[in-house]
């Protein structure tokens, strides 16, 4: 079977869209939330409807401006305290007066008010109080000093709305367990699961927002290089963000970025801008490999390495950047264990564990071992100084053992990444534009020789969304990207040969990997036999005729 690289056609996005004048709105995507915001109007003042939705600024002008599309009055608190909700009286003796400072609930009488949880936790006890108002349409006045006199109950009819995160609903939740007995919940969604139907109400609704917000507009071209960008940050070519506020600062963005402009037509300037802002980190690691302080090989083939593809994340900076890492391999017969030097160095995180012991576990498997592992092996990410995590390189762990118990060179042209299960199946991983990415870079600047390239799950071809210089290396065949949904595939691509003998061609003189290996094991046997010393041979002796 022979496995061919994916075709640069697949990697293009081309939708074509429709420049149409049609207005669409944030809340055009919110089929479920407006459902329940009807539902929330059209009750008796004392319902609570509970929105888990981003507080940023946007998100929540968004749900006032929709609430009041029904209702008269709506008043927005995100930054409160006890007293500007429910208000409060003071005494002024010199007047000889009692003054009475009106709060958001008198504001929202036979209105709407929506209130932040998060500022609303800073002091918890305050919603039994809103829950008495809310529920019961009275509550006790706060006075700030003492009174002359005492008040009466102040009568409150309207309805609430809580926003916030899941986190913080969550908390409210368990500080009162009745909540849900009186309370209705709904979710703004922050992310549009794309399909046939709605990528053009996408492109009407960045259209839309584009002309009211900077009174400019985008071309075909325009909105797919848009799109394609989104889902570069959603890691989905199905999945996209539908946040105001991301979408106000990249419109706000580009057009100071392309100020003589009033139709965008080419944006991927702007993209690559925003990222090179916060590319020193990965410039340096990048000089680094190719002064080779960081030895990373393109090119030739090698015996237990291979180049495995990473994501790196540097605290406080927006982007993540991809970085290839030799990953090394030496095998001893025996003892039958592998060595993780990053975990025994405590450099390994627990899902990086768990990714090497998968690949020993689905290498015993695959080898139809009766017992435990024949050899000992230790496995390193050669210099790595900082803590790894993740499973992602269990695939090229994986094909680093296969190299160096079959004895047969992995190309170091080619990169590699995967998780795997017991099987051998390749699962999906994240983070895998930028693995190709940080790959190609030093390909591209070493020159590009027409064998280098990256494998990766094929379940990720739906996330790929990659910059204009890959997708010209690999249209020019200079570059090309191998999609694999196990390790049979993965090695032969890698190795040029088949796994089992029941794969090879008929009348084939080769030998399967498999074969190889089990080879290999059975010399090692043969030559344990007869070696060792004296006693060793005759215990060896005795014991077989003792059977």
């Amino acid at each position: 079977m022979q496995i061919s690289p994916l075709a640069w056609q697949s990697l293009i996005l081309d939708y074509p869209f429709s420049l149409t004048e049609k207005a669409v709105t944030f809340f055009d995507f919110q089929s479920k939330a407006q459902q329940a915001i009807e539902q929330f109007i059209s009750n008796d003042n004392g319902s609570l409807l509970v929105l888990k939705t981003e507080t940023l600024p946007e998100f929540l002008l968004e749900i006032q401006a929709k609430l009041s599309q029904t209702t008269s009055k709506t008043i927005l608190k995100t930054d409160f305290n006890r007293n500007s909700v429910f208000g409060y009286s003071v005494f002024l003796e010199k007047d000889n007066k009692i003054e009475n400072i009106e709060g958001a609930l008198q504001q929202a009488n036979e209105g709407v008010l929506i209130l932040d949880i998060h500022t609303l936790l800073l002091d918890v006890a305050q919603w039994d109080k809103l829950k008495q108002a809310l529920l019961f349409g009275f509550y006790e006045p706060i006075s700030a000093n003492a009174l002359p006199i005492s008040q009466s109950m102040i009568q409150s009819q309207f309805k609430l709305v809580l926003v916030g995160s899941r986190e913080d609903i969550a908390t409210l939740a368990t500080y009162d367990e009745t909540l849900y007995q009186f309370a209705q919940y709904a979710e703004i969604d922050t992310y549009l699961r794309l399909n046939h139907d709605n990528t053009q109400q996408w492109g009407d609704y960045v259209q839309s927002v584009t002309k009211s917000l900077i009174g400019k507009s985008f071309s075909s071209k325009g909105l797919n290089q848009l799109l394609s960008y989104y889902m570069r940050e959603s890691e989905s070519q199905e999945l996209v963000s539908i946040s105001p506020t991301l979408l106000n600062k990249y419109l706000v963005g580009l057009a100071q970025f392309f100020y003589n402009q009033t139709e965008f037509d080419e944006v991927t300037p702007y993209f690559e801008y925003l990222e090179e802002q916060a590319a020193s980190f990965n410039e340096f690691t990048t000089q680094d490999i190719l002064n080779h302080q960081l030895r990373i090989e393109t090119e030739g083939e090698a015996v237990g390495q291979i180049n495995g593809l990473s994501v790196v994340e540097f605290e406080g900076v927006p982007f993540a950047f991809g970085e290839p890492l030799r990953i090394s391999c030496n095998v001893q017969y025996g003892e039958g264990e592998i060595h993780d030097i990053e975990r025994k160095v405590e450099l390994g995180g627990n899902i990086h564990s768990k990714g090497i012991l998968l690949a020993q576990s689905c290498l015993a498997h695959l080898l139809e071992l009766p017992t435990q592992l024949p050899f000992s092996a230790s496995l390193a990410f050669e210099q790595s100084y900082g803590e790894i995590d993740g499973d992602s390189s269990s695939l090229a762990i994986f094909c680093a053992l296969i190299s160096a118990l079959s004895d047969l060179p992995l190309p170091q042209s080619i990169a590699v990444t995967g998780a795997i299960d017991q099987f051998g199946n390749v699962l999906s991983v994240g983070g895998v534009n930028q693995k190709i990415e940080g790959f190609f870079k030093i390909c591209q600047v070493r020159g590009l020789t027409g064998k280098q390239g990256v494998v990766i799950p094929d379940v990720c071809i739906k996330h790929l969304s990659l910059k204009s210089e890959v997708l010209t290396a690999i249209k020019s065949q200079q570059f090309f990207i191998w999609a694999v949904s196990d390790v049979f595939e993965a090695v032969e691509i890698l190795l040029q040969q088949h796994f089992y003998d029941k794969d090879l061609p008929e009348n084939s003189k080769e030998s399967s990997i498999f074969s190889l290996i089990h080879e290999k094991f059975d010399e090692h046997s043969n030559t344990s036999e007869t070696s060792g010393s004296f006693l060793t041979k005759f215990c060896k002796f005795y014991s077989k005729l003792i059977r």
